[in-house]
This record gives structure tokens, sequence and C-alpha cells, in this order.
């Protein structure tokens, strides 16, 4: 690490000063992937060596197979474009919990030889901020060998975990670039059904996870109508923003971070104005801990996943015989909200996949279980919602086959006592 501030260096980076054969490489996430930097590491890659490349959430799609010829991909699982590099058996998966990985790499365990940071600012103290990805950002910056930083005057300059010291950044490049924008998915009939079964389980002074996708905006609007709501979750997206202006949050009730909305990462392009919005931006470690999720009173849940078999197993992570998801914050949630005074955990579910195979299975597909049994709650689809804690296997698979789709109900039902 310099100890004195980096230099801004031109557009031709010349990664091979700071750059070992044999190095692990890993970068923000989301909106705030370092793309001008990521370029130059592409360009340059034949002069660097193999280099072991550790991959989160990417919108971007810039690393491709063809670059296997220098780069070993790695991953919590599929997360965004990466669902690509899985299908093409190029992505070795580490199926862990976002919570844990996040405090293996901010206590060393999980080591970083190079870090890839986009920025925000500097501020009128010359300092910069995580801006977009709040996730790990300040702990690839304490714990990497070299940090190199991407500022974009696009990314926002936020208050979050602390700020970040030109002298902890071994060199810089400026960029005015647009951001990565998450992908929008526009909700249908069958989400907006799902969605006001969800809103029928949500209480009032709820604190909220919800992801991202066309089902999780569905839900956000439908809890339009209900009052002082909290946010404490993983991804700030602008549907929640937009439930934020409308007046259903207020987080007055939170605990934890009374009156700000929690979060790590932002998920959309920068509006005019954050700061009208109450936000608090935590590192993952802090935001997916068990013992703060307990706390929060009437912490509800509520996740997608790829599929739900007969006995409550969820497979959020595998599909078609590759990975579209990881682990992620799922499980930290699922817990943390089920430990909550008054909170649940909800999967919400198409019934039936684009091409008509049912969500709801007899067995998960590749054997892939992302949450087991034993911490399943409710599951709702656009056919009901169902409780599936303190059921008996034999009646969560009759609630369940009860929520599929009706054409795929008899042949759950002879799957379930045609087992062995």
């Amino acid at each position: 690490m310099s100890t004195s501030s980096p230099h801004s260096t031109p557009e031709s980076l010349d990664l091979s000063k700071w750059i070992r054969d044999g190095d692990r490489l890993m970068w923000s996430q989301g909106n705030a992937e370092p793309i001008t930097l990521l370029e130059h590491l592409i360009e340059q890659r034949h002069g660097l060596g193999q280099l072991d490349l550790f991959l989160a959430l990417s919108f971007s799609g810039r690393l491709r197979r063809e670059h296997c010829d220098s780069f070993h991909y790695e991953s919590l699982g599929g997360l965004g474009t990466n669902s690509r590099l899985a299908r093409q058996n190029v992505l070795d998966v580490h199926p862990m919990q976002l919570g844990q990985f996040c405090t293996d790499l901010h206590s060393g365990r999980f080591p970083i030889d190079v870090a890839f940071v986009q920025l925000a600012g500097p501020d009128t103290a010359g300092n910069y901020s995580a801006g977009f990805d709040h996730t790990y950002t300040r702990d690839l910056v304490s714990k990497a060998r070299v940090v190199i930083g991407e500022i974009n005057t696009n990314a926002p300059l936020l208050p979050g975990t602390a700020d970040i010291r030109p002298d902890e950044l071994d060199a810089v490049l400026y960029t005015d670039r647009p951001v990565c924008p998450a992908p929008v998915a526009v909700p249908d009939e069958v989400d907006q059904k799902i969605a006001a079964n969800i809103a029928d389980l949500v209480p009032e002074r709820a604190t909220l996870e919800v992801g991202i996708g066309a089902l999780p905006s569905c839900v956000l609007a439908a809890l339009a109508n209900h009052h002082d709501l909290g946010i404490h979750t993983g991804m700030i997206t602008k549907p929640m923003l937009d439930l934020i202006e409308s007046g259903a949050v207020t987080n007055a009730y939170k605990p934890v971070d009374a009156g700000h909305s929690t979060g790590s990462i932002l998920a959309f392009d920068r509006p005019h104005n954050l700061d009208h919005y109450s936000l608090r931006l935590r590192p993952s470690r802090e935001t997916l801990r068990f013992a703060t999720l307990a706390r929060l009173p009437r912490m509800v849940a509520i996740n997608t996943a790829v599929e739900v078999d007969l006995s409550g197993q969820v497979n959020a992570e595998y599909a078609s015989g590759g990975y579209v998801g990881a682990v992620g914050g799922l499980l930290d949630f699922v817990r943390g909200a089920r430990a909550s005074e008054g909170g649940r955990s909800i999967i919400a579910i198409r019934s039936r996949t684009s091409r008509g195979r049912s969500r709801i299975v007899a067995a998960p597909s590749g054997g892939v279980v992302t949450v087991p049994r034993s911490d399943a709650d409710w599951v709702v689809t656009e056919w009901g919602a169902v409780h599936l804690a303190h059921a008996s296997l034999a009646e969560r698979a009759r609630r369940l086959i009860s929520v599929a789709h009706p054409d795929d109900r008899e042949t759950l039902s002879k799957a379930w006592h045609d087992r062995d």
C-alpha cells in the first residue's frame, strides 16, 4: 500500500507494475464495477501471467470464456452476467453465505492480492467514498496488497462505512463514463398476483428485506399503502426509493439505524438527490449479522428462488444445468427474519417457468439446496400463500401442491406418493 497520495494515472495504465503472476483479484460489484480498469486488465492479460479472478455480481458482461487463456474464474455463484460463464463451465463456484464471506474477507481468512474499486469523490476533506457498493469495498481497501481506484464522477458521494483516504490507494484512474445499470424487468399479471398475496403477509411497522427483479419490484409497489415500514436490506433499488417516496417507509420503529433505510449496495443509476431518502449504507458483514437481524422486530425477508421442493427445500442458485444465482445473503436473511419477534421469511416464486416447467418440484435441480427445509417458513405463488414452519413433511407437500399450477398438481401428488 502506498504511504503517500497516489498519482493520477494515464489511460494507458501499466498493470504489470502492480500485478504478479498467480495473484487473486477482486473488485467492487453491480453498478460499481470499475469497467475502465477491467478493460485494461483484459487488454494487458497476456503480460500479467495466470491470474485468479474472484467475481461477485456483474452487470457488464465484460469477462468472457476466451479470456481463460490468462484468467481462472471463481465466484460466489452465477450472479448477473456471470451466469453465462457458469453455463460455459468456466466458473468455479464457492457456495458461501455472503455474511460469512465478507467476515472472512474482513479478517483476512479469504485473502485478496489486488483490488479494483470504483469510488466517488473526493469530498471537501479530500477523501473518497465507496459510492454504489459498500458490501465489501472498505475491506478490499484495507486487506489487499495493491488497491487501484477508479474514480467515477457518476458515483454518488454518500456517507457509508468509513472514508477511503488517498494514501490507501496505490494508483487512481479518473473517468466520467456511465455506470453499468441494473437490468430492468417489467412485472406482469402473474407478478402482480404474487405481490398481492405477499402484501397480505406484511404487517404494519414491518422492517423489509427485498431482492431485485420484476417480482420484488412488484412487491414493493404493492406495499405503498402500508404504514411505518422500515428497510434493512442488501440492495437498495429504484422501486425501494419509490416506496420511500410514497410515505409508507418511516424507519421509525427500527432499533438499528432508526430513521434511516439501511442497505449495502445501490442498484440503480444515480438519482438527483439521494440525501432526500435518508439512506445508511453499511458493509454486508454488518447488515447480515444474525444478532442485528434478530433485533429488528417484524423483520420480513422477501426473496425469490429458482424452485422449491415438496419438503420445503429452496434452490435459489441452479437451473438448466448451470448456476444462475448464489447463496448470497438469502440464508442470512431467512434465519434472521425467523428469529425476529413477529418476523417471517417469504419465498416468492412463480408456479411455472417461462417454458411451462413447474417450479414446485419433487427434488431440487442438481441436488442444490440454498435454504434447508429446517428453515422453511412461507412460500407464495400466484395461487396462494402457504406456511411450512411447524408442518410435517406430508403436510408440507400437501400445502405446496395446493399452490402449484393446477395442471402440475396431479403429477406432483403422484411423485410424492411414489417417492422411495
